[in-house]
């Protein structure tokens, strides 16, 4: 029962540091999903934002997290105790401690409304919490490594039940698991070096970890079949199609996570020390790929290529409008405007991944690009947020560190073309920016949601200033202007 509360309680830490890290300013239509250890949390209230920075209350440190506060209102400092380290703050004042150990505060703590308030980044960072943002989803995840927590391993069962457990052997605990964005989380009771194999026929990646078992928790969660094995489809990251789990019997006191995919992946492994292994997936360099792409175009002597991607299709809206228009339109419309203005330039061949109101999958947009070869890569998209029809601007996506420069200078024309709030670019984890293998970037024109950019996104004149623009950042990335 602790060791379920202080996950609990940890969870609660996770949803307002969500608010902290990635303040909602318009990137998602709808509130996030927050999960614990892969498990689905809700925000208990609303949080305060200063400066962008999150303010929590004293109350919620103590009543949710359950650590220990003690609050002087006389000398207006606040004692934050959670068994290893000690903070201490005072109100009003721009400076802390943890340990004894004075270090800098973004935004002092505060008294509002009779609530005593405390900067959530310094508390969180603190703690020693591991968060991550998955953008496609809007989803933010937390591990926790609770080496100090014993969890027995799972009944071997005695017959009666009906139900097969996995054998309790060995001794590191596999505790859970998560599959998000293009990485697959797995949390251990302290660190493991993993092996992994990458396999053809069927394309997989296969993940073995020695000395180990699962736990209680583990089993309880996601179960397994009469053979000892278990699964979890994946539905959100179209180059995969399920995580398998289970003993391997070939090899005593091993456990193995299987990840089937559509096409040969690459993987690359990182641990945090603490028990914590992800495996970042991406498209392979080499060997087999996606077979599905609709179209083969060429890439001609002489000329940069440039794929122009619109994003959506068909019965995928993306957002609507305050006027109940479809996003889908509005990325088409430009994306076949710049195409149409690129036609007069001698050294761009513009390639759309959609001239009409088709679907394509995320993996076929990236895959159309890979196969060119393509110098460049363009995602156009509008943006929304519900309920705040105020939020406006302009803003341009990169994942990678060698779309940085793309994506700032392109967002400089980008900004000369829509006219709207300068919103900058930034790093964001899109399936399009991740898996392609040249310079490549989303924009976001403008909020489909504030009345007044939405009225003006619809018209000709807008739509050809804009791709005009994307032209001209195009041209001057590739030193053609």
């Amino acid at each position: 029962m602790q060791h379920k509360k202080i996950h609990l309680l940890a969870s609660m830490l996770l949803t307002m540091l969500f608010c902290l890290v990635f303040p909602q300013t318009g990137a998602a239509a709808t509130q996030p999903t927050l999960y614990l250890n892969g498990s689905s949390i809700k925000l208990p209230e609303p949080v305060i934002m200063v400066s962008n920075s999150v303010m929590i209350p004293i109350r919620v440190v103590s009543e949710e997290l359950g650590y220990k506060v003690d609050w002087n209102q006389k000398a207006r400092t606040i004692s934050i105790k959670n068994g290893t380290s000690t903070i201490l703050l005072t109100v009003d004042k721009n400076t802390a401690s943890i340990n004894g150990k004075t270090t800098q505060l973004d935004v002092a703590p505060m008294v509002k409304n009779g609530s005593t308030l405390v900067p959530l980044r310094f508390v969180g960072e603190s703690l020693g919490l591991k968060v991550d943002w998955d953008n496609e989803s809007k989803s933010v995840y937390l591990f926790t490594s609770d080496e100090g927590s014993v969890v027995n391993p799972p009944d071997t069962g005695n017959g009666n039940s009906g139900e097969t457990t996995p054998p309790s052997t060995g001794d590191v605990l596999v505790k859970d698991f998560d599959f998000f964005s293009n990485t697959l989380h797995i949390a251990l009771g302290r660190d493991v070096e993993p092996k992994i194999m990458s396999m053809t026929n069927p394309d997989r990646i296969v993940i073995d970890f020695p000395n180990s078992k699962f736990s209680d928790e583990f089993n309880e969660k996601f179960g397994f079949d009469n053979n000892g094995q278990g699964e979890m489809p994946i539905t959100d990251y179209p180059d995969v199609q399920k995580v398998r789990f289970a003993m391997f019997s070939t090899t005593p006191n091993t456990t193995r996570f299987v990840i089937d995919a559509n096409y040969k992946l690459d993987s690359k492994v990182t641990r945090n020390g603490q028990g914590l292994v992800s495996i970042e997936l991406s498209a392979s360099t080499g060997g087999t790929t996606n077979p599905t792409n609709p179209t083969k175009p060429t890439k001609p002597d002489g000329k940069y290529t440039v794929v122009v991607d619109a994003g959506h299709g068909a019965h995928d809206s993306g957002a609507v409008s305050v006027r109940k228009r479809y996003e889908k339109d509005l990325n088409l419309q430009i994306a076949n405007k710049v195409a149409e203005l690129a036609v007069k330039e001698e050294k761009l061949n513009i390639v759309l991944t959609r001239s009409t109101d088709v679907f394509l999958e995320l993996s076929e947009r990236a895959k159309i690009a890979n196969d060119l070869q393509a110098d460049l890569f363009v995602s156009i998209h509008a943006n929304s947020i519900d309920n705040k029809p105020t939020v406006s601007g302009t803003e341009t996506y990169y994942y990678r560190s060698e779309s940085k420069a793309f994506a700032e200078l392109m967002h400089k024309y980008l900004i000369k073309g829509t006219q709207f709030k300068d919103r900058n670019a930034k790093v964001a984890d899109h399936h399009v920016t991740r898996n392609t293998k040249m310079p490549a970037i989303l924009l976001e024109i403008g909020f489909l949601t504030n009345p007044d950019e939405e009225a003006v996104m619809f018209t000709e004149d807008f739509q050809y200033r804009v791709a005009q623009q994307i032209v001209n950042g195009l041209k001057a990335q590739l030193g053609l202007s």
